[in-house]
């Protein structure tokens, strides 16, 4: 199911993207789904309104009109109404996201997250940092977490991988050659 959601968030951005490039207001686009994506995800009463299938579609594009239509693109609109109108309107917040991603890919920025035991020095972290920007050859869209179960080192995430250097991580791999070995001294 939840890779089913994905494609069909995927498609349907991609599809908008493709729309708003066209017509040129790419960015309004890009900020008007951004709006959206933060309000279903801030109003759990909306986000159960538009999830409820008892309600009818026609009612829904009223409440999404009322609330979106001074604030938001044509075609932006519109755009919800058509997702509303194919039942699809649970799936706003994934399209939401997965416009998002399109959009930052199209700019060539990544996001990465940068987690840490505790705050890190700029130069160490401007220094990480760098080296992955050279690396991906993007720019990098940074969030900072602080996690104090790592001990100390850091972990990164980007895209579809990790890079784990925490202490914590390095323990756990000592701790499975350890337990591994089965070599045992005898005196």
């Amino acid at each position: 199911m939840r890779v089913t959601v994905t494609l069909l968030a995927k498609r349907y951005a991609q599809a908008l993207f493709d729309l708003a490039v066209e017509y040129k207001i790419l960015e309004k686009v890009a900020k008007d789904m951004e709006l959206v994506g933060t309000t279903l995800e801030n109003e759990r009463v909306l986000k159960r309104v538009m999830a409820n299938p008892v309600l009818d579609a026609y009612k829904k594009i009223r409440i999404l009109d009322k609330l979106f239509e001074k604030r938001v693109e044509k075609l932006t609109l519109k755009f919800l109404q058509l997702i509303t109108r194919k039942s699809r309107e649970e799936y706003i917040i994934f399209i939401c996201k997965a416009f998002d991603e399109v959009y930052k890919d199209s700019k060539n920025i990544m996001p990465v997250v940068i987690t840490t035991a505790y705050p890190a020095e700029k130069n160490i972290k401007d220094q990480i940092l760098k080296k992955l920007a050279d690396v991906t050859k993007k720019e990098l869209e940074v969030k900072e977490m602080v996690d104090e179960s790592l001990i100390g080192g850091f972990k990164l995430d980007f895209e579809d991988y990790q890079y784990d250097n925490s202490i914590k991580m390095q323990l756990k791999r000592l701790h499975k050659i350890f337990s591994e070995n089965p070599y045992i001294i005898k005196y």
